[in-house]
């Protein structure tokens, strides 16, 4: 036994260090002293003992005005609010982001009302049931440079919830009433200092942080309260680095609109496939358009350019919220036209491409594993066989299918289905992804639910436990995505532009004609909603109603178990 008070206790044989911080600190400092010699170990821990004394003998570490920040925060968010109503255009919305009549002032001022109400609706939830997860970062920011105890930082962060709520509450003021407060000659109230201090310019000697620098945590919230994962998170980083090589790496608020216009005009000049090529290794973006000038190589398309401004848009949109960078988002109001319409750029499989495919030796029989485009007797009911008549019925991702477990296959009611989620490694595209999809009835009639058991009879067995993880995104269809385009070469079906994608596009296509209403097809294939009721509180539709609307998809031409 040792002295209650000598600070030292063994573990498997080896001195260890241990004393409780002194109040009000929690907690305690555990140090291995990596010696089994009790005397070297008492004399470690003397030495130990004086630092420990000498560090909390000095002055107490200055607190941190929670009330102050609070106000600073305060103010700071209703002089951007301020300015945003100032920027804002009379028939345009401040909040809300849909708007079913955008010509009609009357409308666009509900929907403002609207989305204040379902925002402060939220916040409140967040308050009752101490939810300050999405506040972590700002609390940690404002507390810069200061340690709080666990219960203050809860307190510092529901208090932030509720001072959003107060701006909320002011912005829905101001729309009702008028932006311009009531004249105060006292210039030292509140209301006049808020005036005088809504100037946006940024205060002289204030220094902005690097992008490189706001990043990771922006990275970390999209990652955790976006949903960002796998490719999208892979292509939105891979915009920043570019944006960062093209335009430097700078402190963000000095970034100008014309530093975005530079992005868009070295973008537009790429090449396609300017990361694939050999001839372009290593060679920065710059050389890579100067190589590329008076070639034929295909440019980037608009909508891959419009996608790098979007995960720039939303970048720029954090940085004015937590107010580090000041103005007009700057990548925003760029043009991305593309020729002819977006319905007619990825064809459809119907008619006799469509029984021609699934007439093919896959489905018919085929000369063996090796050779499944070489006619023969052999029909092999594997990935192969079912992903393509998965598509074609209920136009899931590729993804969605390809990782599928046996628990996922569901039966409730009497209504079998496919319960799409992220659990364990399973990767979504987004968090409307998560959905539960029933079993075509023509499916389950090839046989679809006999092949469920037969191949993954436990919960955690994979449907398609063929496929392997492959690709710069580590999917499991990224094998059998090499496959379908060489099967269909092999048999002659091969178009660009027709491919395993074009199964979604031919369901959205037949649930249309059938008069599915829009909020069943969004749910069916993953997509959000277009109204505020549809993104926030439509939360499921009944398994019942989804599969009378699946069952609704024909293909006369689908040559199978006809």
């Amino acid at each position: 036994m040792f002295p209650q008070c000598s600070h030292i206790t063994r573990k498997r044989g080896v001195f260890t260090y241990r004393r409780r911080l002194p109040r009000p600190l929690l907690g305690e400092v555990t140090l291995s002293l990596g010696t089994r010699s009790f005397w070297l170990a008492q004399a470690m821990v003397e030495a130990l003992d004086q630092a420990f004394d000498c560090f909390f003998q000095l002055p107490p570490m200055s607190t941190f005005d929670i009330k102050g920040a609070l106000r600073t925060y305060l103010r700071d968010e209703l002089r951007q609010l301020r300015d945003k109503h100032l920027a804002t255009p009379p028939d345009r919305p401040v909040h809300a982001t849909e708007v079913h009549c955008p010509y009609d002032r009357h409308t666009i001022r509900e929907a403002d009302y609207n989305a204040i109400k379902w925002q402060i609706r939220s916040l409140q939830k967040h308050l009752r049931e101490r939810n300050v997860g999405a506040y972590d970062l700002v609390a940690d920011d404002l507390a810069r440079g200061h340690t709080l105890a666990p219960e203050q930082r809860i307190e510092f962060a529901l208090s932030l919830i509720q001072a959003d709520i107060q701006v909320l509450q002011q912005s829905e003021q101001w729309l009702r009433h008028g932006l311009v407060e009531p004249i105060d000659l006292d210039e030292s109230s509140p209301e006049s200092a808020l005036l005088n201090q809504s100037s946006s310019k940024p205060i002289a000697g204030e220094v902005s942080p690097k992008l490189s620098e706001v990043l990771p945590a922006f990275l970390e919230l999209m990652t955790h309260e976006e949903c960002w994962r796998g490719q999208t998170l892979n292509q939105n980083r891979a915009t920043y680095r570019m944006f960062i090589e093209c335009c430097g790496d700078r402190p963000v608020s000095s970034y100008t609109r014309r530093d975005l216009a530079r992005f868009y005009d070295l973008l537009r000049a790429l090449p396609a496939l300017y990361s694939k090529k050999k001839e372009w290794s290593g060679l920065s973006l710059a050389e890579i358009v100067e190589r590329a000038k008076g070639t034929d190589h295909p440019r980037m398309t608009m909508k891959t350019v419009k996608r790098h401004f979007s995960a720039l848009g939303r970048l720029f949109t954090y940085l004015k919220r937590r107010g580090e960078y000041v103005g007009e988002n700057p990548a925003h109001d760029f043009e991305f036209p593309e020729k002819g319409r977006a319905r007619d750029k990825r064809k459809m499989w119907d008619g006799e491409k469509l029984r021609k495919l699934f007439s093919s030796p896959v489905w018919t029989g085929c000369k063996s594993e090796r050779r499944r485009s070489e006619p023969g007797t052999l029909i092999i009911e594997d990935e192969k066989y079912w992903l393509p008549i998965l598509g074609l019925f209920h136009g899931n991702r590729l993804e969605e299918f390809a990782q599928l477990l046996r628990s996922d296959v569901r039966c409730e009611a009497g209504i079998w289905f496919l319960d799409i989620n992220d659990e364990l490694t399973k990767q979504l595209k987004n968090e409307q992804s998560k959905r539960r999809v029933p079993i075509h009835p023509r499916v389950q009639e090839l046989g679809f639910l006999e092949y469920v058991r037969n191949t993954a009879p436990n919960p955690e067995d994979r449907l398609f436990p063929n496929l392997r993880p492959g690709g710069a995104d580590n999917k499991l269809g990224y094998t059998f995505t090499k496959w379908w385009t060489r099967y269909r070469q092999q048999i002659g079906v091969y178009e660009k532009g027709l491919d395993y994608h074009s199964f979604r596009g031919g369901v959205t296509t037949k649930l249309t004609a059938a008069h599915v209403p829009l909020e069943i097809r969004n749910e069916l294939l993953g997509h959000e909603g277009t109204t505020v009721d549809e993104i926030h509180y439509q939360k499921g539709l009944p398994l019942k109603t989804l599969a009378e609307a699946i069952a609704r998809i024909e293909w006369p031409e689908f040559p199978l178990g006809a």
